[in-house]
């Protein structure tokens, strides 16, 4: 089987590429990502050109995208495409948004807002490719899937407005956690091992993050 992937950014590809070799068994030669590009200069990568949800909901939207990819694949295929929701609103990404006031259920507001989105990236597919795709959208941010690892809240991680602001705090203050997920050359998190420490956590993430097991159980039934 073969399985690309179309993702906002670097990050958000590595934490969805890991979850899918661990759901699937797929072998890295199988996985091939379409969005963000691998060859960008230093331009790209700090204007955001090399992939944004910009650029996601164009890709999904372009219908010569669609006919050329199927022209190049063999066999049996899924497509996982990645989204945050924390842009939704903008301008093309207009999607009914559930209220964070007040008393919020919070794996409710994650149930809705995330079938709102997916509602949106399904009417820019052409039908005949809706049952080969799986949703990674994650609420708010990627991060959001990443958080239970290191927290013990009861209630989903939706709750989270900036889930990378609470996940690098967290990493910050804790100096074996800084060396195990901080990328110095970077100065950033390592999403490669972040990815592959969720996946050792998987069963216990997906407990608190609705957005994360929605995803899951796509690929699964895929």
């Amino acid at each position: 089987m073969e399985i690309r992937i179309i993702a906002e950014g670097p990050a958000d590809k590595d934490v969805t590429k890991a979850i899918i070799r661990k759901l699937t068994g797929a072998d890295s030669e199988n996985i091939i990502t379409i969005l963000p590009f691998d060859t960008i200069d230093e331009t790209d990568r700090f204007s955001g050109n090399f992939s944004n949800w910009q650029l996601v909901l164009e890709k999904i939207a372009d219908y010569s995208f669609w006919e050329n990819a199927m022209t190049t694949i063999e066999g049996d295929y899924i497509f996982a495409i990645h989204i945050d929701t924390a842009e939704r609103g903008e301008p093309k990404y207009d999607v009914n948004m559930p209220q964070r006031s007040g008393i919020v259920v919070w794996e409710q507001y994650a149930i809705e807002l995330r079938k709102n989105v997916r509602q949106k990236m399904e009417s820019l597919v052409l039908p005949v490719y809706h049952n080969r795709i799986a949703y990674a959208i994650a609420i708010e941010e990627t991060e959001a899937w990443i958080l239970p690892m290191f927290e013990n809240a009861k209630h989903d991680t939706s709750s989270h407005a900036q889930p990378k602001e609470a996940l690098n705090r967290i990493i910050g203050r804790d100096g074996k956690l800084q060396k195990k997920y901080i990328n110095t050359a970077k100065k950033d998190l390592d999403y490669q091992k972040l990815g592959k420490a969720l996946v050792d956590e998987l069963k216990k993430c997906r407990k608190k993050c609705y957005s994360l097991d929605a995803f899951c159980i796509e690929l699964e039934s895929l």
